[in-house]
């Protein structure tokens, strides 16, 4: 009798010894979606009053999505966000997006606007027309949540740089 509770305080103290792999394995591997994000711009050299396109590339890997930039009502706390940073140039519009796909989200249990796959998020800008003649650095955060229908990760936070010249003509 006295040998269970000496057996029950090992199977609690060391349960991994009892398995040829952790239980928990499956669960670490699957909460770290793999996102890929890159940034560019529609030219490389621009001058003052001049607008271009902004970029923002993402690949997500087969089995995960992300959500929309414009989520259905209610999933406002789900929306994945495009913060720039230290930007000299001005936004022209918002950001536009391909066409969401309605997925019935089972790890947050709700139908939700999100998407697969390679994505790619673009915003026009425009050159002030005081700028001066250098290369800017275009950097920003790219703020998501990643879910695979049986668990999401917690919001994830991905930098992105590129760069663009200003000449004066």
């Amino acid at each position: 009798m006295k040998r269970l509770p000496i057996f029950l305080f090992f199977l609690f103290l060391f349960p991994s010894s009892l398995f040829a792999k952790s239980p928990f394995g499956l669960l670490q591997k699957s909460s770290l979606a793999p996102i890929k994000v890159s940034a560019l711009t529609s030219k490389s050299v621009v001058s003052p009053g001049e607008g271009f396109k902004f970029h923002l590339s993402i690949f997500v890997e087969g089995g995960w999505h992300i959500y929309s930039l414009y989520p259905l009502e209610g999933n406002e706390l789900l929306a994945t966000q495009i913060r720039m940073e230290n930007i000299v140039f001005t936004a022209v519009g918002d950001w536009e997006e391909p066409n969401p796909v309605l997925i019935q989200d089972g790890a947050v249990g709700k139908m939700v606007k999100g998407h697969k796959g390679n994505i790619e998020f673009v915003r026009s800008y425009q050159v002030p027309p005081e700028a001066v003649a250098k290369k800017y650095t275009i950097e920003g955060k790219l703020i998501y949540r990643a879910c695979d229908n049986q668990i999401c990760n917690l919001p994830q936070e991905i930098p992105f740089h590129t760069s663009i010249e200003v000449h004066h003509m």
